[in-house]
């Protein structure tokens, strides 16, 4: 962001706006309400599930990169991460996607139910954020890690003037305690829209805005009672990536201060959260992720000679196991007689190639895993062919 001159700038109020109960903002509210609490941990293993949380982390924190104007896409990434799986990289655009890898963790290490947002906290993710990155105009990191900004800046693109640094101190405080503060639950995801645009509106930070908000709206949901830790994905960046353009548009409304501008706001992001939220829980479903996601990454992976007919085979196996695991023993019924050695040795080779992996360390019990050279470009062109995934994280 560019100092700026600010002198002036529209002053809006922080507020809980009543929604109209029968209009389709007070629908998706009760039916985010409804998949707030719906029971999760369906039939699919954990073991599984978990390894797809992680893939979806990596959609998150590219989506959020790309909003910022970084052009890395996902094939790129995927490519990267392939080539050196340990994400140790030079490069701004690839290490600016780690970062924001790195705070979602934190976040779901930090945040819970019980969690008081302080400066504290959201210094820290700020921090994360932009560690090691190039400071600003030329790069995305920061000249105040985790501070308040001590300067003006401008948004790109927006006619909002943000606050004087020295009034962003207090405006920081007014959010915090809006967002601690003791709301009835109906309100609860109201007041996570309207938090979200505070925070673009306070702009609080030098650089790296972007990201800390919509890190900020993931924990927000988390401490809401949203259940990353224990059976969903959460992938709250697709509302916004899916049309860049038209997140500004939806932003720029609230920052009319208008009631009706601002509860339009709020919908556009609940309405969103929602149709993600719907799309993605399919995932807990046995057959649906069997049939529509593990199966076609198999035959992808086939088609393109990545993996042998053999190892077609067995992970096939796995795959149509409801328990999706296999042991050594399983080889015999899908490759024929052979003997333990060469059983031991076919299951050696898998394992290498991390195509199967134990399910407790140094367990002789294996399930698939996608993480690796093999599958896991299969892995993102079906997630991205079912609509897991925007189109527009594969152009630049």
């Amino acid at each position: 962001m560019n100092s700026v001159n600010n002198e002036m700038y529209k002053e809006i109020p922080l507020k809980l706006y009543d929604p109209d109960w029968g209009s389709p903002l007070a629908s998706v509210i009760i039916e985010l309400e409804k998949l707030r609490v719906k029971r999760l941990g369906g039939p699919v293993p954990p073991y599984i599930f978990f390894q797809l949380k992680d893939i979806f982390h990596i959609f998150e924190s590219l989506g959020s990169a790309r909003i910022e104007g970084n052009h890395t896409t996902l094939s790129e990434f995927v490519e990267r991460i392939i080539e050196n799986p340990t994400n140790e990289t030079t490069d701004d655009g690839f290490k600016e996607i780690f970062n924001i890898e790195r705070a979602i963790d934190f976040i779901e290490e930090h945040v819970n139910k019980k969690t008081v947002f302080d400066r504290a906290l959201i210094s820290e993710i700020h921090k994360i954020l932009v560690d090691g990155l190039a400071q600003p105009p030329s790069g995305e990191g920061s000249r105040y890690p985790g501070q308040l900004r001590p300067v003006s800046v401008s948004i790109g693109g927006s006619s909002h003037i943000p606050p004087d640094p020295v009034k962003v101190p207090d405006y920081f405080d007014e959010l915090l305690a809006f967002v601690n503060g003791q709301t009835s639950t109906q309100y609860h995801l109201l007041a996570t829209a309207l938090a979200h645009h505070r925070m673009a509106w306070i702009h609080p930070f030098d650089n790296g805005n972007g990201r800390l908000i919509r890190m900020f709206t993931y924990a927000l949901l988390i401490k809401q009672g949203f259940q990353v830790k224990s059976g969903r994905i959460l992938n709250p960046t697709a509302i916004f990536c899916m049309d860049r353009d038209k997140y500004y548009e939806m932003l720029a409304l609230a920052d009319s201060g208008e009631r009706e501008k601002t509860l339009e706001w709020c919908f556009y992001v609940l309405d969103g959260l929602k149709t993600e939220i719907e799309k993605i829980d399919r995932l807990l479903d046995l057959s649906y992720m069997t049939s529509n996601i593990l199966l076609p990454v198999l035959t992808f992976a086939l088609e393109r000679e990545h993996i042998t007919k053999r190892e077609f085979a067995i992970l096939n196996a796995v795959v149509r196991n409801p328990e999706m695991c296999i042991k050594s023993s399983d080889l015999e019924n899908i490759i024929g007689k052979e003997s333990p050695v060469q059983r031991s040795r076919i299951i050696k080779h898998l394992k290498e190639k991390q195509m199967l992996i134990p399910l407790k360390a140094k367990g002789r019990i294996y399930t698939i895993g996608f993480a690796n050279n093999y599958l896991l470009r299969g892995v993102m062109h079906v997630l991205e062919k079912n609509g897991f995934i925007p189109e527009s994280l594969n152009k630049k």
